[in-house]
């Protein structure tokens, strides 16, 4: 088997996963994984080259390629920053899998190292956005629009409970709730504070 052929049963395999970002890499994981096979095996037939290359596309491209994800906490007890006393369901095997992925030179776990502390100009001027929003909620809506929203953003009633007490479908309920909500929107905007 020549280079060529070689190349050309590559680019034939990675022609058909119409990946145009990962095109090249597609094609030299199909050489790469044909020459490892012809070391192997220097008399293979071009089928069984052919199914290496294609297996080797598959894999760098379903595999290789994905990202890892794993939670916050998991990266920072993993790396001595997490609490002792914190109750986790996260066994032995997952503390190990996590050392392997992040003992990785692709493994960006960096934004996980600083401890973020509550900052409390941010918090007061929440609650002092939510003091407004409630107050704007209060000069702009009907009583029966406020009942509505109080309902659903105070006590936390779900559309299900509003439908119930309010005795209307969901829907209606829902149309009522984005009025309301787009009334008390534009009653905070037009008094120039920022949402």
């Amino acid at each position: 088997m020549t280079p060529e052929f070689i190349e050309t049963l590559s680019k034939k395999s990675a022609y058909k996963y119409y990946n145009t970002s990962h095109y090249d890499d597609l094609v030299s994981e199909g050489i790469l994984a044909a020459y490892e096979e012809l070391d192997k095996n220097p008399q293979a037939p071009e089928q069984r080259v052919y199914q290496v290359i294609n297996w080797a596309q598959w894999k760098f491209l379903n595999v290789d390629c994905l990202p890892v994800h794993m939670p916050e906490n998991l990266v920072r007890m993993v790396k001595g920053m997490g609490s002792e006393n914190l109750e986790t369901n996260y066994t032995d095997e997952s503390f190990e899998w996590a050392k392997v992925i992040l003992s990785q030179s692709q493994a960006q776990s960096g934004y996980h190292d600083t401890d973020h502390t509550s900052n409390q100009e941010e918090e007061l001027s929440k609650e002092d956005l939510l003091g407004k929003i409630w107050e704007a909620a209060q000069e702009c809506l009907t009583y029966e629009e406020y009942s509505l929203f109080s309902a659903r953003f105070e006590s936390g009633f779900t559309q299900d409970d509003l439908s119930k007490t309010f005795e209307a479908d969901q829907s209606v309920i829902s149309r009522k709730l984005s009025a309301v909500c787009d009334k008390v929107r534009k009653k905070v905007l037009n008094k120039k504070w920022e949402l």
